[in-house]
């Protein structure tokens, strides 16, 4: 949660975390409910609480990210506690790099999860369907692509509940795991749903196999170079490509000998999620999920998985199957720890250098007075969350501009050196200040009131 708490602080704001703010938070009330793929609906509305009751900041813009942080890790721990799990069981679940970056990141997805674990957790407690229902109806809330896993959940849930009534009716039992959830869904989401515009999912897999393969390279992705040093470092990533297969292979075997129950509704739910996906992709319904919109997988699977290894042998073989998941686990959860990052997203690395970025421009414009500006479209958003949080420069509001009319003439240009590189060598501009870790430049004009002369941030 420390390490969280500190990345939330440290990391720069991204493009889809600050157009999260400015299209919906910022405004008033009713833009909460405004229907758009980029608004996860309980995670705009508490970001418009946090943002006003504590102010503008990077922190109270992350803080709903971390609530869903501390409810995922508390709910993870105990579910571990209570299920008899091993500790690389707990760390697979929450230091997966692709699941903590949601952990951080001012989006709905880390809510989802949380809400989804949770759930599943009261299920475990034997508490009241009615909060496990409510719980599945605030992740739908979290974010509109955890519908489907959520309606996976529910049909598992209500399974659990009629099989395990006694003596309370059908009808009771119904309500009570149905009722609770459709209506808080209906309450925050039924307006966005209503008036969902059509055709506004482009980031979508185009097979199964490249859903599951985003979600393995996103979990595998990059181990920290500052650990290249270390001989574990080296025997990571020779076992990278292994650890995952194996863990499945061995999981699948386990699963047919010990026929573990909960193991088996974990993958059951798991299953009659990416059947529903399927259906609606072959239907043109809807596009496959892909990365962070396929991100419920990855608890699931590590949770079933987790039983499964914790699961009794039954004979030798299964004894045997049990130690090799255990050591799969092992090599993943200190694979995982190897991945701990401080200051970039997988998802939106590009963004990495934004708060340097605007620091330089905040040095040029209190230097030499300048305001005219141009800037790549993938960094608009970011630069212009950090003026208004700044209030200390006389830039206008940042704008996007098409690539194939970008302005010529301007003082200060921040770009994507990649992508601009023939623009900057015609237009013969001086790099003043390049990314620690991405292509991002700030360039001035030739003979302009900026020397060129590089500006640290």
């Amino acid at each position: 949660m420390v390490w969280a708490v500190v990345r939330a602080c440290v990391q720069s704001v991204t493009q889809d975390e600050a157009d999260t703010y400015f299209w919906f938070a910022s405004k008033s009330a009713n833009y909460i409910f405004h229907p758009f793929p980029n608004n996860h609906v309980l995670n705009t509305l508490l970001i418009w609480i946090t943002t006003r009751v504590f102010g503008l900041s990077t922190f109270s813009l992350r803080m709903p990210a971390l609530m869903g942080a501390a409810l995922y890790i508390f709910v993870c721990y105990f579910l571990c506690r209570r299920l008899r799990l091993q500790l690389p069981v707990f760390i697979c679940l929450v230091y997966n790099p692709f699941i903590f970056d949601f952990m951080v990141a001012a989006r709905g997805y880390g809510l989802a999860n949380a809400f989804l674990m949770a759930a599943i957790a009261v299920v475990v407690w034997n508490r009241s369907y009615a909060l496990a229902s409510l719980a599945l109806g605030l992740s739908f809330a979290s974010t509109f692509s955890f519908a489907f896993v959520d309606l996976a959940a529910f049909f598992a849930l209500l399974t659990w509940a009629i099989r395990r009534r006694e003596t309370e009716s059908v009808v009771r039992i119904v309500g009570s795991c149905v009722l609770p959830g459709l209506l808080v869904a209906l309450l925050l989401c039924g307006y966005p749903l209503t008036h969902w515009p059509k055709g506004e999912l482009y980031d979508s897999a185009h097979s199964l196999r490249e859903m599951i393969g985003s979600l393995v390279d996103a979990s595998l992705y990059q181990l920290n170079p500052r650990f290249l040093e270390i001989e574990l470092y080296t025997l990571m990533d020779f076992l990278k490509p292994l650890l995952l297969p194996v863990l499945g292979a061995l999981c699948v075997c386990q699963l047919v000998l010990t026929r573990e129950r909960f193991a088996a509704a974990l993958s059951g739910i798991v299953a009659f999620c990416v059947l529903l996906h399927w259906v609606a992709f072959r239907f043109d319904v809807f596009p496959l999920p892909m990365t962070r919109t396929a991100i419920f997988l990855i608890p699931l699977c590590t949770l079933a998985a987790g039983v499964i290894a914790a699961s009794t042998a039954r004979s030798r073989v299964s004894e045997w199957l049990g130690r090799g998941i255990t050591g799969v686990f092992i090599c993943l959860a200190c694979y995982f720890l190897l991945c701990l990052r401080l200051t970039y997203f997988k998802d939106y690395k590009d963004d990495a250098d934004t708060k340097d970025v605007y620091a330089v421009l905040a040095r040029l414009n209190h230097a030499y007075g300048v305001t005219d500006t141009a800037m790549d479209g993938l960094y608009v958003a970011p630069l212009n969350f950090y003026r208004v949080l700044s209030k200390k420069e006389t830039f206008p509001e940042f704008s996007y501009v098409w690539s194939q009319d970008f302005p010529t003439g301007k003082s200060i240009y921040v770009l994507h050196s990649g992508y601009y590189r023939e623009f900057i060598e015609k237009e013969r501009l001086s790099v003043v200040y390049r990314g620690k870790s991405t292509e991002a430049v700030v360039a001035v004009k030739p003979d302009g009131a900026i020397p060129a002369v590089m500006v640290e941030p």
